[in-house]
């Protein structure tokens, strides 16, 4: 019998794990389907938990609950409203002069294409007279194994001109000929980069249509973010109130909101760094739009791993197309040490071993959860990602992904330990109803 009853075990572990993975694909389906359901709210509470360390100042600082949210609402505004302002200006600005950079590009393109075709040609000629005198000496070999005699010392010998002499197959090293109908590389360089077509891109991005379709998804973001600064207070009552009715213990998801406030408002002011720094960079290079690349930088700073790196390649081409090759290495050698020093060095140790997840894991959450929700997914991906932990941690069947996420046995000793805390001061239920 226990021999039947170990494959059962094995066979129904199995299935239950497919179907865990079914149900995975189908929420991840279901998330992305509705998509537009689901961004306006997370973007409200994301937003909401940025305003939260600027209510509770207020709070302490003595200002009534309702005249504390109201402050909190407008100061959101403005400064949404002002990032709003700047971007859209910056952008149409950049716009109107994208076709004299696109023209620009052209012609470094061209020249850098020609120089390429000239290398290529001296190798060429290099290839073809390597190949003529390998056949001469060839020739000479022959010549002196038959017992020809050479010519006069006081003769001369013309030449022909370099490859007249070979056969059209033959020109160049056995097998290795070099083809006339090969494209050249400005050819091929040109099927490969349009000027013309990134002029199209920048200039099909209207600002007022885009920013038109991003009020109307804030709208609701933000209506949802101020319901939920309104109820913020009431949030540990709640807990406390589910926990009396014998419901679940979410003590442990208001701890992760507390984490989540502290990685969004670190992160925040990490990327304020950043943005500062990359724009001041920008104006020391001279290159154009400083503002807006430090917008950019401050925005894509709130990306994990790759955010940070899309955000130096705009200002990198256009330092090479405005002022040659070595600015634009001066301005790319700048951007990485700002990302290096404040992302390997600053950022991880304000930020410490609180959020307990491994670095595969975030780069995976931001793939993952980019995917499903696109920009505000990769946005968004860390808080996420930890409030899934804490959903696995709270589960017994699914605990060990949880680990899994986790930095290392420090977080697992951590967490497990207090979990036995919790257990040891539970109380115990005996069979005569009596309590210990």
């Amino acid at each position: 019998m226990a021999e039947t009853a170990q494959p059962r075990k094995q066979a129904g572990s199995g299935m239950r794990l497919l179907l865990s993975f079914a149900c995975v694909v189908i929420i991840v389906m279901g998330l992305k389907a509705a998509s537009d359901l689901f961004i306006p709210i997370m973007l409200g509470m994301f937003l909401a938990l940025l305003s939260l360390p600027i209510l509770n100042w207020l709070d302490r600082v003595g200002l009534p609950r309702p005249l504390a949210v109201l402050a909190t609402i407008l100061i959101d505004f403005l400064i949404l409203g002002g990032i709003v302002f700047l971007a859209s200006g910056v952008i149409g600005d950049f716009q109107e002069k994208s076709k004299g950079y696109a023209e620009r590009m052209r012609k470094q393109a061209e020249e850098f294409s020609a120089t390429i075709d000239g290398k290529i040609e001296k190798l060429e000629n290099f290839w073809n007279r390597m190949g003529l005198e390998m056949q001469n000496n060839e020739k000479d070999e022959e010549a002196h194994q038959n017992g020809d005699v050479g010519l006069p010392p006081d003769s001369t010998v013309s030449n022909p001109p370099l490859g007249d002499s070979l056969e059209p197959d033959e020109k160049g090293l056995g097998d290795l000929t070099i083809s006339e109908n090969f494209p050249t590389f400005s050819e091929m360089f040109s099927d490969f980069f349009d000027a013309t077509r990134v002029v199209e891109f920048i200039g099909g991005f209207d600002v007022v249509s885009r920013f038109t379709s991003l009020a109307s998804t804030s709208f609701f973001a933000l209506i949802i973010m101020i319901f939920v600064l309104a109820e913020s207070g009431r949030y540990a009552h709640k807990v406390a109130d589910v926990l009396h009715v014998k419901g679940p213990d979410l003590s442990r998801f208001q701890n992760t909101s507390q984490d989540i406030q502290k990685y969004l408002a670190i992160k925040t002011a990490v990327s304020i760094a950043t943005g500062i720094l990359a724009m001041l960079t920008c104006m020391i290079f001279r290159v154009d739009f400083p503002l807006l690349w430090g917008l950019v930088a401050f925005l894509f700073n709130y990306v994990p791993a790759i955010g940070s790196i899309v955000a130096g390649i705009p200002p990198v081409l256009l330092a090479l197309i405005l002022y040659g090759f070595w600015p634009a290495v001066g301005v790319l050698v700048c951007y990485l040490v700002i990302n290096i020093t404040i992302g390997n060095f600053i950022e991880p140790m304000l930020l410490g071993e609180r959020f307990g997840l491994s670095t595969v894991i975030v780069i995976l959450s931001v793939l993952v959860w980019g995917y499903i929700w696109g920009p505000v997914g990769m946005l968004l991906a860390v808080p996420l990602t930890m409030l899934v932990k804490v959903m696995l941690d709270n589960s017994s069947d699914f605990r060990w992904i949880s680990t899994i996420m986790g930095k290392g046995a420090g977080d697992h000793s951590e967490a497990s330990g207090k979990g036995d805390a919790e257990s040891e001061n539970a109380p115990i239920d005996f069979p005569d109803g009596k309590r210990a």
